[in-house]
């Protein structure tokens, strides 16, 4: 059995603590938040016990892993607490906001002799599977265009971090991000970015950020993550290649979708797809970590691919803040 101490009790924290009930081989020990009531509500859900007090519940409960889902400006803190107490480490995306703690985290897991996986969750949604699998038994044959869209309400969190870029990262880092690690994981290191970001806060708050990736292969990624003042979540992807074409769009099965503007009390949590009607991709990822760290599966996401997704988003942030291609050094 592996016990896993559960850092977070926001949107993130909560979706995780669902997938673990489902898990077998898992006992979620210990669950850490800020809001005393809300963590002792999930904590109870899973058997587990509350805590508002990180190094308390690793010292009291000694978890083989901890999983971080706390803020992104917490990462880094979190994590090495983690690894200092000899956890395993599972961390959401972004990694960190600046590839100087991302690299500082990789290098603590490393000298610690961990794991360090961190949920880029758009890899195990089952649609974006099929269409890497297409790409890998040569349905399209070389791939010559990527198109991708993600596109939520714009997210608060607690004390309104996600507005915040300096703690959230903002629109590129922390919406785009995803499916920027999908274009480099599918077609390969990129060249150079040039990106545009349309943005407001009033009336409401609304960021639109639109990215051209030009790979070393040749190929094109047009990128495009939007989270603006609407209900509802959906996302898209076109693969074109010398060989054929394949696509996913979330909503393609209706023939029209309204996205309207929310009312005061919906906004607050992180917009997340629909999984009603498909494998939850949480669960899956999670799943697939828990074999990892049991010793019975090699990890499809690694630390150094994240950090490589978060360099290109903040290449990204920088186009767009300057208006300028930025060209990509050879080994980011």
């Amino acid at each position: 059995m592996i016990r896993v101490g559960l850092a977070g009790t926001g949107s993130m924290g909560t979706v995780h603590a669902n997938a673990y009930r489902d898990i077998p081989g898992v006992a979620v020990v210990g669950v850490v938040g800020r809001d005393q009531g809300r963590t002792a509500t999930i904590a109870s859900s899973l058997n587990a016990h509350p805590y508002t007090d990180l190094e308390v519940m690793l010292r009291m409960e000694k978890p083989d892993v901890l999983d971080c889902a706390f803020p992104t400006f917490l990462h880094r803190t979190v994590v090495e607490r983690g690894l200092a107490h000899g956890c395993q480490i599972i961390c959401e995306k972004p990694l960190a906001l600046t590839v100087e703690d991302a690299q500082a985290m990789i290098t603590a897991a490393r000298a610690a002799g961990a794991r360090l996986l961190v949920g880029q969750v758009v890899r195990f949604f089952p649609e974006y599977r099929r269409i890497a699998a297409a790409l890998r038994g040569g349905a399209v044959g070389t791939p010559v265009t990527l198109a991708l869209l993600r596109q939520g309400a714009y997210p608060t969190g607690r004390d309104t971090w996600f507005r915040d870029d300096a703690r959230s990262g903002g629109v590129f880092v922390d919406l785009m991000l995803h499916d920027l690690d999908w274009a480099l994981t599918h077609l390969g290191p990129a060249e150079r970015i040039y990106a545009r970001l349309v943005s407001r806060r009033e009336p409401v708050w609304f960021a639109q950020a639109m990215a051209t990736v030009r790979h070393r292969s040749g190929a094109i990624s047009q990128v495009a993550a939007t989270w603006g003042n609407h209900r509802g979540f959906l996302t898209s992807i076109e693969l074109a290649g010398d060989g054929g074409l394949v696509r996913h769009h979330s909503h393609e099965s209706s023939a029209l979708h309204s996205y309207l503007a929310q009312t005061p009390d919906e906004t607050g949590g992180v917009s997340l797809p629909n999984l009603a009607a498909s494998e939850d991709p949480y669960r899956t990822e999670l799943a697939h970590f828990i074999e990892v760290l049991a010793g019975r599966a090699e990890p499809l996401v690694v630390a150094e691919q994240s950090l490589a997704a978060l360099v290109l988003a903040l290449a990204a942030r920088r186009s767009a803040e300057t208006g300028q291609v930025v060209s990509m050094e050879v080994g980011e």
